[in-house]
């Protein structure tokens, strides 16, 4: 092959290796948006396989040292991914209850002091057994099973 063959003028059509490699802004686009898309279809799907996978939402039950309980009577914790508190009631019982709101999943908080929880998002209440007294949530706050074993209170024990 000679010099010349291997020239390519201008409006000339090639074919095989000497085929030009020629970088555009619509190709680059397509590139982008394709690289986009399918971190965005990545995500869907896994979001779609932690939700139908069972076992997805976390680990097994949860043990708390009854040393941990704080003097106000409470305890926060991690439970499934979702993050929970462990009320020693003025009798001595215990209850778990999760801090997720049931209206669009906003974290509550617990006020010790009147007994009840407060979610900030939309003004909604509980009461200190996790039933709705105010605002749009639409059920209770979700409770936990608790059991007590010796110096170790279990959280979600089947």
């Amino acid at each position: 092959m000679n010099e010349q063959s291997a020239q390519i003028t201008p409006g000339e059509k090639t074919t095989g290796l000497l085929q030009p490699m020629q970088a555009t802004r619509r190709g680059l686009l397509k590139g982008v948006l394709g690289a986009i898309s399918a971190f965005g279809l990545g995500s869907i799907l896994y979001a779609i396989y932690r939700f139908l996978a069972p076992g997805a939402g976390g680990g097994g039950p949860v043990e708390i040292s009854m040393s941990e309980i704080s003097a106000a009577g409470t305890a926060f914790f991690q439970y499934g991914g979702s993050p929970g508190i462990l009320i020693r009631g003025e009798d001595g019982a215990l209850k778990a209850f999760s801090l997720v709101c049931t209206h669009m999943a906003c974290t509550v908080t617990w006020n010790g002091e009147k007994k009840e929880f407060y979610c900030p998002c939309h003004d909604g209440f509980f009461d200190g057994e996790g039933r709705v007294l105010s605002g749009p949530p639409p059920a209770p706050l979700e409770r936990w099973k608790v059991e007590v074993k010796g110096d170790k209170v279990i959280i979600g024990a089947a």
